[in-house]
């Protein structure tokens, strides 16, 4: 359950770390417009009211210029910064005072310059005689046709009405400048006369951009003061904007506001009122009779209760949109987490054996998915079923299975051949010695060979005797009954019926391993529940970065994919049975046994004839090598090759033991240094041809735990035939045929406290702002 949790754990950890920096990309980029040439960062206002009703701007601006072309497909660079105003005599008379400094570079745009269009000027006489350059001009009758302004002499006389209206373009030369990241401008004029007064207060709706505004802005904001003795009491505002805003009153009585993801199109107007005082009101010049300020509370507030209600059956849809998700989420993780936690518990040995010493009373095969299923193992389970199996045959006598290719036997009857005999011969020949740790060789022996019931005495398993078919098939395919897996491997070469072969080896696993009853699968309610779970959080993400709610995702879906992947990737995907905990119980206790075998000061001559054994179930559970350690340390004797020829020739690790058998680097005398091990392909799953290499025992060497000739080579039999399995098996595929927020309070009517954030009210108060580059 650990290993399982902390693999989970870890991979749950990284996809989410990647899935949220993706969203939070998402969400946290700039929210302008990705094609917008010209777009700014950031806006910032700084306004004083003063006593005659005009408006004092600061702008604080941080553009985006992106490298763009001309027809051609040239680099067209950015030479002009402008920004369009609207003046009309009953909200806006006129624009004054113009500053422009470049804060980026810490050029002041001391100087005036008549309007000029940049395109046809070539950059050098630009930044020569243009650039750092403020101009006024009046584009009324369009951008093309610019006309000298004269501030304080064009504009218009306050009146109440506006009988007609004029453009007016505020700009600044800039260097030629392909591309650039950030470039910060101050900016500052008078608007003039955007005040009313009336009997009672001081009215006006001040629009720095409108909805003829092309450039988006990342976040606007600013700061408006009211004239020296405005307080809290007697002034009263509106924001309108459709975007996500924020308001508030600024220490000295005055406004502060901030809005975000200003897009093309979008409008931002302020509305404000304050109070006629005794020291100065009476300088706006522009007045009306009556009283306004109940009027305008009213129209503000209708104004606020029809967009409110215009949003709240969205609001609505988004809250419970967020709460099911929040609730379904905790559900799914719920649900997943005690199917994970109890698929991990159940999939658990809990009975109190801990050693057999005994066969488990299953096959092989059935063995390593048992095992499996308690102790997940890192090696392959077809590999390690296929390679048990083998070594069962050869412990039946139904195969024999000997180091060193075919040819090296040629002559020799090896169905009647003794492992003592052909050891002596390899002894006797360097060459053979050399040759011998190359590969295996396989004997199909007679008995196999011979009618069905001959080969039902041998007693094999379903699976068992399914793999003597599939060798039987493939030593037709050599044309002997005897060949090495090098020969089986080029026989396999083109056989594109060999995968329906080994599929009914896998088969029989399978349906071996079915009528134990040891384990089922309830693997689909943690899988069904994190997937779900996962999906949720990822659509959650998704769907509130659609909506404009990013963040939100965020906070509300990833914690939910996380956990959800966590349950789809932590659980097991078999549970033991009551059966199963048996049979579990065997196995496990066999493998620990072999584990610690040499720890055990009680063992007899039954341990090791039952060896043979020992090393078919170390193959099936993946411990060979450990295990042939184990039993190298309870009985030296194994390292003495004399001790070999009179006790144990007839078993299976008599070969494990010798310097040129299976796994063994060679004999040191003739040269050899490196490890060609007896890697050879695989019938089971995996791809590639594997070597498997062994320790390095030296020919004449002292022994590693005792005897006088050999040191022991520990290479594992069973990885070399693991690995020559599986190159056989990916050779056998590819030769198989091709399957053909918004901000904003809830309640109506702030009064013009200037709290709860704007809302869409009316649009084109004083300005209509619009902004752009050429």
């Amino acid at each position: 359950m650990g290993k399982r949790f902390i693999r989970a754990g870890i991979l749950s950890v990284i996809i989410t770390l990647v899935m949220a920096s993706i969203f939070a990309v998402l969400t946290f980029a700039p929210s302008i417009a990705d094609d917008a040439d010209l777009s700014y960062r950031t806006l910032d206002y700084d306004v004083n009211v003063t006593t005659s009703g005009d408006l004092e701007v600061t702008q604080h601006i941080d553009v985006k210029l992106k490298q763009r072309e001309d027809g051609d497909g040239n680099v067209k660079p950015w030479k002009q910064l402008y920004q369009q105003y609207r003046l009309r005599a009953d909200n806006l008379t006129d624009i004054t005072d113009i500053s422009v400094t470049n804060v980026t570079s810490g050029t002041d745009y001391a100087q005036q310059s008549e309007p000029q269009s940049p395109s046809d000027v070539s950059d050098a006489a630009w930044d020569s005689d243009y650039a750092n350059h403020w101009y006024i001009a009046d584009v009324t009758a369009g951008d093309y046709a610019p006309k000298l302004y004269h501030p304080g002499e064009d504009g218009f006389a306050p009146a109440n009405t506006a009988d007609s209206v004029k453009t007016v373009e505020i700009g600044w030369n800039i260097p030629a400048t392909d591309e650039a990241d950030s470039m910060k401008f101050d900016v500052r004029f008078t608007m003039h006369d955007v005040a009313t007064q009336w009997d009672d207060v001081a009215a006006f709706q001040w629009e720095p951009f409108g909805r003829s505004n092309p450039v988006p802005i990342g976040t606007v904001s600013g700061t408006v003061h009211f004239p020296a003795g405005v307080s809290v009491n007697d002034s009263w505002a509106w924001l309108h904007t459709e975007r996500t805003s924020e308001t508030a009153r600024a220490a000295d009585g005055g406004l502060t506001f901030k809005a975000y993801n200003i897009k093309s199109g979008d409008y931002l107007d302020l509305v404000a009122a304050y109070a006629v005082t005794p020291n100065g009101n009476s300088g706006i010049a522009r007045t009306r009779a009556g009283d306004h300020l109940d009027a305008l509370k009213r129209s503000e507030a209708e104004q606020e209760r029809q967009w409110r209600e215009s949003q709240r059956n969205a609001a609505r849809a988004r809250l419970i949109f967020w709460i099911a998700t929040v609730v379904l989420g905790a559900a799914l993780c719920a649900w997943g987490l005690y199917a994970s936690i109890t698929s991990n518990r159940r999939a658990k040995y809990r009975g109190e054996l801990e050693y057999w010493r005994d066969q488990p009373g299953i096959s092989p095969a059935a063995a390593a998915k048992l095992v499996d299923v308690v102790e997940p193992s890192k090696t392959s389970l077809s590999n390690r079923q296929l390679t048990a199996t083998l070594l069962a045959l050869a412990v039946k006598k139904a195969i024999a299975i000997y180091p060193g290719p075919a040819d090296m036997y040629r002559g020799i009857d090896m169905s009647k051949a003794t492992p003592l005999a052909l050891s002596r011969m390899i002894d006797g020949d360097p060459g053979r010695r050399k040759a011998a740790a190359a590969t295996s060789t396989i004997v199909i022996l007679p008995v196999s060979l011979d009618d069905r019931s001959n080969r039902e005495q041998l007693g094999l398993s379903e699976s068992e005797g399914a793999l003597l078919h599939l060798l039987i098939v493939i030593s037709k395919r050599v044309g002997a009954p005897v060949f090495d897996l090098k020969q089986m491997r080029a026989a396999c070469v083109g056989w594109e019926d060999g995968y329906l072969e080994l599929g009914k080896f896998t088969g029989a696993c399978g349906m071996e391993y079915a009528r134990l009853n040891a384990s089922r699968s309830r693997a689909w309610q943690w899988i069904l529940a994190g997937t779900l779970a996962a999906v949720l959080g990822f659509g959650a993400m998704l769907a509130n970065v659609i909506i404009g709610y990013g963040m939100v995702g965020l906070i509300t879906g990833l914690p939910i994919f996380l956990v959800g992947l966590f349950c789809a990737t932590s659980g097991a995907m078999h549970e033991l049975t009551d059966q199963g905990q048996q049979l579990a119980g065997r196995c496990l206790g066999l493998k620990h046994y072999m584990q610690d075998f040499s720890n055990f000061t009680d063992r007899g001559t039954a341990d090791l004839a039952l060896w043979d054994w020992y090393m078919v179930y170390a193959a099936a559970f993946g411990i060979s090598e450990q295990v042939m350690r184990e039993l190298a340390r309870a009985y030296p004797q194994v390292s003495d090759p004399r001790w070999l020829d009179d006790n144990a020739a007839d078993s299976m690790f008599y070969w494990t033991y010798r310097p040129y058998g299976w796994g063994a680097w060679g004999d040191n005398r003739y040269g050899r240094g490196d490890s060609r091990g007896a890697g050879a392909g695989g019938l089971g799953a995996g791809a590639g041809a594997g070597a498997a290499g062994g320790l390095a025992g030296q020919f004449g060497a002292t022994p590693l735990f005792g005897g006088s000739s050999y040191a022991p080579s520990f290479g594992d039999l069973g990885s070399q035939l693991s690995a020559g399995f599986a190159d056989i098996t990916s050779t056998i595929d590819a030769a198989a045929p091709s399957s053909s927020d918004s901000g904003g309070g809830i309640g109506f009517g702030s009064g013009g406290s200037f709290s709860g954030g704007g809302f869409g009210g009316s649009s084109g108060g004083s300005g209509g702002g619009s902004f752009g580059g050429r």
